[in-house]
């Protein structure tokens, strides 16, 4: 017997609410491992890591895990991918809401400094995975590639706020940002002052920037 309209309408409705509900708690649960995966593989490195380790510091079942990951592995990528995109609003944000009379390179990399250091510790678990690992290789390569062309597009953004624009292809300029703050970042982890972080966002990226850059 086919449901009258009226009642066929209501339960495609209480269908849709229902599945809108479920897609909101997997969505929940998922972000909740990736938060609580933050901690984990910081301390304990990528192949050290277990599900019980990660199901246990978010809180959920194995079941929990395997209905939203197919492997740790997956795990770490979106960790990744979760990170650099943190990063890229907290950038995005501070450009949109800092004056250009009070913007500076040192404001930025303030602002990003509480969040780097995690960071850096994951780039570089995932670093070592795709030397060794073919698969992970790809994988970081896709991940890297759309990092640096949003970065790309903020050091583009940064100079204009500036009044500047490059002197160098603005992708070398903004590798050689990246690189020059993974450095600093790997000193103070070791503990070592070749580079500290507060001599790089006073003086080195500024003097990078602006001597790899010419007023318009």
């Amino acid at each position: 017997m086919t449901p009258r309209p009226a009642v066929a309408d209501s339960l495609r409705r209480m269908s849709e609410r229902a599945t809108g509900s479920t897609l909101r708690r997997r969505q929940n649960t998922r972000a909740r491992l990736i938060a609580a995966a933050e901690d984990v593989f910081a301390a304990k490195g990528l192949r050290r890591v277990t599900v019980d380790d990660l199901v246990g510091a978010a809180g959920f079942t194995r079941g929990a895990f395997y209905s939203n990951f197919s492997s740790i592995e997956e795990v770490f990528y979106a960790l990744f991918r979760a990170q650099s995109e943190q990063m890229l609003d907290t950038v995005r944000t501070l450009l949109d809401e800092t004056p250009d009379d009070e913007f500076s390179i040192g404001l930025i990399l303030a602002r990003l400094r509480p969040l780097s250091r995690r960071w850096y510790v994951i780039q570089t678990e995932f670093t070592l995975l795709a030397l060794r690992n073919e698969e992970a290789r790809v994988v970081f390569r896709e991940h890297r590639a759309v990092f640096e062309d949003q970065m790309v597009a903020v050091i583009a953004d940064v100079l204009d706020r500036l009044g500047r624009v490059p002197e160098v292809p603005i992708e070398q300029l903004t590798e050689s940002a990246i690189a020059l703050y993974l450095h600093a970042l790997c000193q103070e982890g070791l503990g070592m002052d070749t580079l500290d972080v507060d001599e790089l966002t006073g003086t080195v990226l500024p003097q990078l920037l602006m001597g790899l850059s010419r007023e318009k």
